[in-house]
């Protein structure tokens, strides 16, 4: 018996990662849910902009984001004919009219303001199955645009999910791969993906922190010793390393609420406007300390600039109370990875 194809579409080579990595995170834990005695249930295929790691999966390599290559967004869906289609970050109508002339359910995931506006137009929900909203900050109240959308086409499944991460694996392995143990204090800088030109501060705020005698771990961002680089990491890794950490420096995207959620106090840079308005809610809400870009052009960023951001992540690592009060704002929040129940959301959508 043929196993049963699902389609990932997250957008896909800007600035920016999360789509991707959510949507792999989510395949990995789909076919390990749904498994048969004579092999794996679940075919999982992406469709990705050029020179974008798919993580083991198939993958077909489109022109350009998914976004901007919707003809061949569509071409690939008549082609595969799977049985559910993942949209994460966008779904044009065209891209949505395919899947539904292959008998394919619909999925769409939102996790910035903008794509969950666009994803409560009518003509995206009218071929929608369901919209998941994705982030700390997508759980509030409906507006009246969702409130409207919703009451027009009740049968699409809606959910929201403070944020979806592969749980935490061993940190042991991890540590022991950088020459540190269990026990010891580090601090933990990642900028997450998508090759933003803004990351350059973190490796050099990595760099400054090393030096000034704080052991640091600088995770997809060049840093110079005595800081740690180490690549991009499976996500159940970064999870572990994360998890182990005393501080974070981070952007504002998906992997702040994935550190919030592990209870990391953190030190957030955001990286671009959005990202600027999630780090000052949860600022407000006491879960984050702000960072500031900035509002040079990375090219410009001094070595002051890098050295200002270091010293706000110092002050926290040196103030164990503050720590402790910005883990009390994050258990506030009652942040949670939601990868269970979402899982169990895609298993239902397969067998509808």
């Amino acid at each position: 018996m043929p196993a049963t194809r699902v389609l990932f579409v997250p957008v896909s080579g800007g600035a920016g990662s999360g789509e991707v990595q959510r949507c792999r995170v989510l395949a990995q834990a789909l076919q390990a849910r749904v498994v048969r005695e004579d092999g794996p249930a679940v075919e999982v295929h992406f469709l990705l902009a050029p020179g974008i790691d798919a993580g083991g999966f198939s993958a077909t390599a489109l022109s350009a984001s998914p976004t901007r290559a919707p003809r061949e967004v569509a071409a690939s869906i008549r082609a595969l004919q799977p049985a559910l289609v993942v949209f994460d970050g966008n779904a044009r109508v065209a891209a949505l009219d395919a899947a539904r002339d292959a008998g394919a359910r619909t999925l769409l995931i939102s996790s910035r303001p903008s794509a969950r506006d666009r994803g409560w137009r009518w003509r995206r929900m009218a071929r929608l199955d369901a919209h998941w909203l994705v982030g700390a900050d997508l759980r509030g109240a409906p507006g009246w645009r969702e409130r409207l959308a919703r009451w027009r086409f009740p049968q699409v499944d809606v959910r929201r999910f403070a944020t979806l991460f592969a749980p935490p694996g061993a940190v042991a392995p991890v540590l022991a791969r950088l020459g540190l143990q269990a026990g010891d204090a580090y601090v933990v800088v990642c900028a997450g993906g998508g090759g933003h030109r803004a990351t350059a501060l973190f490796g050099q705020a990595a760099s400054a922190l090393a030096r000034s005698g704080i052991t640091t771990v600088a995770v997809g961002v060049e840093a110079a010793a005595p800081a740690i680089a180490v690549p991009a990491l499976p996500n159940a890794e970064l999870m572990a390393l994360l998890g182990g950490a005393r501080v974070a420096l981070l952007a504002g995207g998906s992997l702040l609420v994935q550190a919030l959620a592990l209870d990391v106090p953190v030190v957030a840079l955001p990286l671009q406007a959005e990202q600027a308005a999630r780090v000052r809610w949860l600022a407000a809400a006491g879960a984050v300390r702000a960072a500031t870009m900035p509002s040079t052009t990375m090219a410009a960023t001094s070595a002051q600039d890098a050295t200002g951001v270091a010293q706000r992540v110092r002050e926290l690592v040196d103030d164990a109370g503050a720590r402790e009060r910005l883990r009390t704002g994050i258990g506030a929040l009652a942040l949670r990875n939601g990868l269970d129940d979402a899982v169990q959301a895609l298993a239902v959508l397969l067998q509808r």
